[in-house]
């Protein structure tokens, strides 16, 4: 008998992804440049009163770790480790958590000791306020390239500086493009997911009106990365606009900017499965309360 329960609950993630999708490539209205010089008088007061309210965050410690669910783990030789790079930004960076271990790095890496039964060792290169072309100029280091040589996954969060930069959407695609070209070159194999822009109106410590408006953004964004993305076969993009998980009181550290430790377990839970699935033509996922 068919699982008629499970195929709708298939049914209406689809809908609900297909949806996000069609939100992200129609033309928001007031994110484009132009518009948003006609706003510049407001949009510059609440920007100065965001910079100053914002509580200034430190990043997570430990930005190399080993996570294992195996026995005798100790005894593992060093290449039998799998290896997680999570690469990017301030989220990346786990600003807002106290140690690596409760951010995407240690809590993914733990999932995949599980489903590898091997180690798997957690390596973390990022800057706080960094946009795409910084995080590109980082993964083309020599460092950055031997960590990324020997990743089984990559885990990217970019975006939200390109938006609130008022970087163009010309710029940010190149970027991005640039930052998975220097991923794919040096790893053809590996498995890459790219985190959407989140729901920047959805933070709590935003204005109103800068939120709004700094959120119709990162949906034209996230609709330039979804084309980026679909000509790399290895990338799988994760939307995280219409989560349902973006809660006040459990989302956001302090700061109400950055995610906080329940968030970094929740994502790094679908990302596990997201990097264990193979990509699918066009796919585009969507972070939910059922995942």
């Amino acid at each position: 008998m068919r699982d008629l329960s499970a195929e709708r609950r298939s049914s209406g993630l689809a809908r609900t992804i297909r949806r996000a999708r069609e939100r992200a490539s129609s033309p928001a209205p007031g994110s484009s440049l132009p518009t948003m010089l006609l706003r510049a008088p407001v949009l510059y007061v609440q920007g100065r009163a965001a910079k100053r309210d914002i509580a200034r965050l430190p990043g997570a410690t430990a930005r190399e770790g080993v996570a294992s669910t195996v026995p005798d783990a100790a005894h593992t030789e060093e290449h039998d480790e799998h290896h997680l790079v999570v690469l990017g930004d301030s989220v990346a960076d786990g600003v807002g958590i106290e140690h690596h271990r409760d951010s995407i790095a240690g809590r993914l890496a733990c999932r995949m000791s599980e489903r590898f039964e091997h180690p798997v060792a957690w390596h973390v290169i990022a800057r706080s306020g960094a946009d795409a072309h910084d995080v590109a100029l980082l993964a083309g280091t020599d460092a950055a390239r031997s960590e990324l040589t020997r990743a089984d996954a990559v885990v990217i969060s970019v975006g939200v500086n390109d938006v609130k930069n008022l970087r163009t959407e010309d710029a940010w695609r190149t970027s991005l493009s640039s930052l998975l070209d220097t991923i794919t070159e040096v790893n053809p194999l590996v498995q890459v997911v790219v985190l959407g822009v989140p729901p920047i109106q959805e933070f709590p410590s935003m204005p109103t009106f800068l939120g709004h408006t700094l959120g119709e953004r990162a949906l034209r964004f996230d609709a330039v990365a979804a084309d980026v993305i679909d000509t790399y076969p290895n990338v799988q993009h994760y939307l995280l606009t219409d989560s349902g998980l973006l809660e006040k009181g459990k989302a956001f550290a302090e700061d109400g900017f950055h995610p906080s430790t329940w968030l970094h377990k929740k994502l790094a839970k679908r990302l596990d499965t997201l990097i264990a699935e193979p990509k699918r033509p066009s796919e585009t996922h969507l972070l939910s309360d059922e995942n």
